[in-house]
């Protein structure tokens, strides 16, 4: 990257990438203040509204959302907690529920910079799938101290919108239809089909369409363990097509 006295900077569509935490910093804090926190306004409203209609505490609903920070682990709490659950179950189920973080924070961590244990820990709690695909995206700075802003800018505002709606959703759940603070948890979920699609390629496609298709019969027949059958038909689906196209492609 670098030659001699002069700095040749990566670019991206003609756009110079950032090099250095700063630049990532800023960099990624503009990428998020744009769709994602259009979809987590509206989400987490959506689950802001759910934790009034469970018997969440304001203060409670709000905490959840920093610390599980992912929103099928919120819901799972939410609804284990209206329940009466004990929070040794609350924590398990959350657990597994947020369980599919692990492989993308395995794949994401050694890109950044820093081995301080704590800084890792940090990263790995304020990663969501979203600015997971977002740093894996070609635009996404290169550096790993560029990438290490980035994510960190990214999501600390994405953590700050969220709280904001889900305080505004509790704040306002008397006035919010539930069929509709139901429909905006789908919102997220949504966005980042879409987002994954743009980020990953053919596999990704053709997983998603899998799933899709194959989705509705599945549930219909397995209703108990149908999102897990659609999850491995369309994930396996997906890995094959992928693996296709790059021994083509070589």
């Amino acid at each position: 990257m670098f030659s001699g006295s002069s700095v040749n900077y990566p670019r991206y569509d003609g756009v110079m990438k950032p090099v250095d935490f700063k630049g990532g910093l800023r960099a990624g804090m503009r990428a998020a203040l744009g769709l994602p926190t259009v979809v987590l306004l509206g989400s987490l409203t959506g689950y802001g509204a759910l934790t009034h209609d469970t018997g969440f505490g304001a203060g409670l609903a709000v905490l959840s959302t920093i610390l599980v920070w992912g929103l099928p682990g919120q819901i799972v709490m939410s609804e284990m907690y209206a329940a009466g659950a004990d929070v040794l179950a609350i924590a398990v189920a959350v657990g597994m529920a947020n369980m599919r973080f692990f492989p993308m924070a395995v794949s994401l961590m050694p890109t950044l910079a820093g081995r301080n244990v704590l800084v890792r820990f940090a990263q790995a709690q304020l990663m969501s799938a979203t600015s997971w695909a977002y740093v894996m995206r070609a635009s996404a700075p290169e550096t790993p101290e560029a990438r290490l802003g980035y994510h960190t800018g990214f999501t600390c505002v994405c953590v700050s919108v969220a709280a904001t709606a889900t305080l505004i959703g509790y704040l306002g759940a008397a006035g919010l239809p539930k069929p509709l603070g139901l429909a905006l948890l789908f919102i997220n979920a949504c966005f980042l089909l879409l987002l994954l699609l743009d980020t990953r390629g053919r596999g990704a496609a053709v997983a998603v369409i899998t799933g899709v298709v194959a989705g509705i019969p599945i549930n219909m027949y397995f209703p108990d363990t149908g999102l897990i059958i659609t999850g491995l038909v369309g994930g396996t689906a997906g890995f094959l097509a992928d693996g296709t196209s790059r021994k083509q492609a070589s």
